[in-house]
């Protein structure tokens, strides 16, 4: 009896086994979540405070484009700048060196007071006045000197001509020839060869030697220069022929003088 009353147990409990346990699955999620509906709340603890929204940031305006961005002259337009500028790219020195007479002022100005109700024009002809009270011999004292300075400078400006760039002098001859127009006083080079003569220039300069009596004035000399361009006019080709050949042996001595003068020139540059 015991036997069978375990078996049909047995059977019972297997058959119904998956039925009972989904059953009570089911049964026991309802009834968590019935429990969890029905739980109070707890005493004593405050609600969770609400979170305050950030303000919302406000739009930045939009940057303005300001000002375009100038642009950069190209080298052409700089140069065009500096050509037309008052401002001179480069000075030389002085051509000359003092006159005994500048000499003679410095000196004179060390001793000179202070100035006087007449200004410096009373000093002027103070100081002339005295230069011309002197003797030829203390006058030859300052000629010395100035003599000696003047050396020295024409070994400065030597100097100062042998390492220019002649780049550089080109561009500022032309920016003087530009602002200055026909009064510009150009930089030129006192230790290059000499330019060249023309056929033509040959030709005056000889019927001038030929036709040169002394004493000529500015209208005689403008006669002697129309006289000898109506005779080149009327000279054939073959009467020519000599002041031509005679100026081709002047550009070729000038061409090979100027290759020497450049060879010795440290700075190199743009030829005269």
């Amino acid at each position: 009896m015991l036997r069978v009353f375990q078996s049909f147990s047995a059977l019972t409990i297997g058959q119904r086994a998956p039925v009972a346990l989904r059953a009570f699955s089911v049964g026991g999620a309802s009834l968590a979540a019935a429990a969890k509906a029905k739980k109070p709340a707890t005493k004593g603890r405050k609600p969770a405070a609400k979170k305050k929204a950030k303000p919302a940031k406000a739009k930045q305006p939009a940057k303005s484009p300001g000002r375009p961005k100038r642009k950069q002259p190209t080298q052409v337009e700089q140069l065009e700048a500096k050509l037309n500028s008052k401002k001179a790219l480069l000075k030389g020195p002085k051509s000359r060196g003092p006159s005994s007479y500048a000499v003679f002022l410095a000196d004179n100005a060390k001793t000179t007071g202070p100035l006087g109700p007449g200004g410096v024009a009373e000093i002027a002809r103070d100081t002339s006045a005295k230069w011309s009270r002197l003797s030829d011999h203390d006058k030859q004292a300052y000629r010395a000197k100035a003599g000696k300075l003047a050396e020295a400078h024409q070994e400065t400006l030597r100097q100062w001509w042998s390492t220019v760039d002649l780049r550089l002098v080109a561009l500022e001859n032309r920016r003087r020839k530009r602002v200055d127009g026909s009064k510009a006083k150009l930089l030129v080079d006192p230790f290059a060869p000499k330019r060249p003569q023309t056929a033509y220039v040959l030709f005056v300069s000889e019927h001038i030697r030929q036709n040169y009596t002394g004493g000529i004035g500015r209208e005689q000399m403008g006669a002697l220069m129309k006289s000898a361009a109506a005779q080149w006019k009327s000279l054939a080709d073959a009467e020519k022929a000599a002041y031509v050949k005679a100026a081709d042996v002047e550009r070729a001595r000038y061409k090979a003088d100027m290759e020497k003068h450049l060879k010795s020139h440290t700075a190199g540059g743009l030829s005269h």
